[in-house]
């Protein structure tokens, strides 16, 4: 590694040397992240399948269903139990645990929360050790039957490599963490055949507001082209899901807004038993915390025993439920199922993603909703296949406050862009219904809120603010030139000041003199009665205008190393006004930010 290391920081050094600017570095870099991140999500996809097929498939005869599959296999398929349901989750749950607590804590849970840690409060910094902790724990967690996403881990896999190569090149910590949000939205991009919405998702999953982490945009497109690309020519080129022909009306808009406010309540509920089952079951629980996803596994398994699809991320059952071969009222009872065996995978401290489960749950709850309504109301919900496509987007939405990417990532993972509109309209309505309700504890509110932005953000608020807005003003003492090392002495340790101006006969200001001026002279022995004021004092002052922003006032002290500087006004330069210090603009600071939050 530190061979690499030398040899890559090396080629970066000779690169500048022909003028490679910050754009080309940024793009080859992206690219870079983008092949490692294809790369881990070949990995990832392969181990899962594998661990699937011997964990489950052939102890238990588990799978799900095909594309095109009889109503009556799928109908097969979902009863399909065995003992063994109790048996395999526990002993991945205990495998995953077991693994993520001496390796790396910090792998367990969802892995998309970290990534957004990672960027906010740690400057983009990920160990080396977590991606492949994290594939490892997550294979192992989902592929014995756990109800968790690729997202998470696969967001960690990409992410955590480019915090490795931001390490290895000693980049700043904003490049860093751009490279961070590049890597997962190659991983993302790759693993859901979505490139272009999971560009999106990791600038736009870092806040619960409206914004987005424009400057990642153009890298996190480029890390999603290069790593799809990849993943689609090791597996084939094509979509998620296959919906066949979907088509929505006018007339189904209003059932299309209703639908919206369903998804924002389920999803509270969702949410809302997530986050229990944590706090309330598996916090308490006194057990070593290696212990409890293995807990979370048996507590699935009994899940599983009364409803076998809710195990592993469940594509195959969305499948049939855009194919119409499974009752509305088992796509209804699907959705709760769901959301206590995700919560009991992930919650527990299993390592993996909530994205696949809150797809399946969108996917079956438009099932439920569109074909019972479908039933009672043909007149208005006329295409029931359509709702589970725009429960695929339309509920995420809402929960993970992403409503711009997750249309675009349902639209590509079914590969149909007909149903938009409706999309649109749900993914709206649920995300604006559930307000501050998420699904990501990690997110901050806005730009403005996250540690990450706090010095960009105190620098424009500082480049407005003026000085006058700042000082109080104060009386000032100040020293006549020709005051005597003696007297100066008694004036200084009579004040609280730390700095004085030095004035000549007609009070204007030619000098100042600090504590440290006078401590240098008082150690030299036998000149202390020879000197005077001007003969201490520093000429040439450094002062800041009345209508100058407290910006380039805090530029000047920090240039000059004081902590505080005379306030003049530019008609009268040499008369001083009164002095700003420090803690003046860090106090005026701090009460402008709050008002503005």
């Amino acid at each position: 590694m530190k061979a690499i290391s030398l040899g890559l920081r090396g080629r970066i050094a000779e690169l500048k040397q022909f003028g490679w600017s910050g754009r080309f570095r940024g793009t080859f870099l992206s690219i870079v992240v983008g092949v490692i991140a294809g790369l881990g999500a070949i990995l990832f996809e392969e181990l899962l399948r594998q661990a699937l097929h011997y964990f489950l498939f052939l102890s238990t005869g588990f799978k799900e269903p095909l594309q095109g599959s009889e109503a009556a296999a799928v109908s097969a398929l979902a009863s399909v139990r065995s003992w063994l349901f109790l048996v395999i989750p526990t002993l991945g749950g205990l495998a995953a645990g077991l693994l993520v607590f001496f390796t790396a804590p910090e792998a367990e849970g969802h892995g998309t929360d970290a990534m957004i840690d990672a960027f906010h409060r740690r400057g983009g910094h990920i160990r080396k050790r977590v991606p492949l902790v994290k594939i490892l724990a997550s294979a192992i967690t989902i592929g014995s039957g756990g109800s968790a996403g690729k997202e998470g881990p696969i967001a960690q896999i990409g992410a955590g490599f480019g915090s490795v190569l931001a390490t290895i090149l000693r980049l700043r910590p904003r490049d860093r963490r751009i490279l961070v949000l590049a890597g997962a939205s190659g991983g993302i991009g790759a693993i859901f055949h979505a490139p272009l919405g999971a560009a999106l998702f990791a600038p736009e999953v870092l806040y619960r507001g409206t914004d987005f982490e424009s400057d990642a945009i153009l890298p996190c497109i480029i890390s999603s082209i290069v790593a799809s690309s990849i993943f689609d020519q090791y597996f084939g080129r094509q979509a998620l899901f296959f919906p066949g022909p979907v088509d929505f009306s006018v007339i189904e808009l209003p059932a299309y807004a209703l639908f919206g406010m369903v998804c924002a309540g389920v999803g509270y509920v969702y949410i809302k038993v997530f986050y229990g089952s944590r706090d309330r079951v598996f916090r308490p629980v006194r057990i070593p915390k290696m212990l409890k996803p293995a807990l979370g596994g048996f507590l699935l398994g009994l899940t599983a025993l009364l409803c076998p699809p809710i195990m592993d991320g469940g594509y195959g059952w969305i499948q049939a439920a855009m194919e119409g071969k499974i009752f509305w009222g088992t796509m209804l009872l699907l959705v709760f199922m769901k959301i206590a065996a995700t919560s009991c995978t992930i919650s527990s401290g299993g390592s993996g993603g909530v994205f696949g489960p809150s797809v399946f749950m969108g996917a079956m709850l438009g099932g439920a909703f569109g074909f019972l309504g479908h039933g009672l109301a043909p007149q208005y919900v006329v295409h029931p296949s359509s709702f589970v496509v725009v429960g695929i987007g339309g509920f995420f939405a809402g929960v993970a406050k992403v409503p711009v990417s997750s249309i675009i990532m349902a639209c590509e993972m079914c590969g149909n862009y007909a149903l938009l509109v409706p999309l649109m309209l749900v993914s709206a309505l649920s995300t604006l219904a559930l307000g501050k309700t998420g699904l990501y504890e990690k997110q901050t509110g806005s730009r403005l809120t996250s540690p990450a932005h706090m010095g960009e953000f105190a620098e424009q608020i500082l480049e407005q603010l003026e000085v006058r807005q700042a000082v109080t003003l104060r009386p000032v003492t100040q020293i006549r030139e020709s005051t005597p090392f003696h007297e100066l002495l008694k004036i200084v340790t009579a004040s609280q000041e730390l700095h004085f101006p030095v004035v000549n006969g007609d009070g204007k200001m030619t000098g100042i003199l600090s504590l440290n001026d006078i401590r240098q002279v008082m150690l030299e022995e036998g000149i202390g009665d020879l000197i005077v004021a001007k003969d201490v004092a520093t000429p040439n002052v450094v002062c800041v205008f009345l209508d100058e922003s407290l910006k380039s006032a805090l530029q000047k002290m920090i240039q000059i190393d004081v902590d505080e500087l005379p306030v003049v006004c530019r008609q009268a330069p040499d008369s001083i006004i009164t002095m700003i210090s420090k803690r003046d603009i860090i106090s005026h600071y701090y009460e402008r930010s709050r008002s503005l939050l």
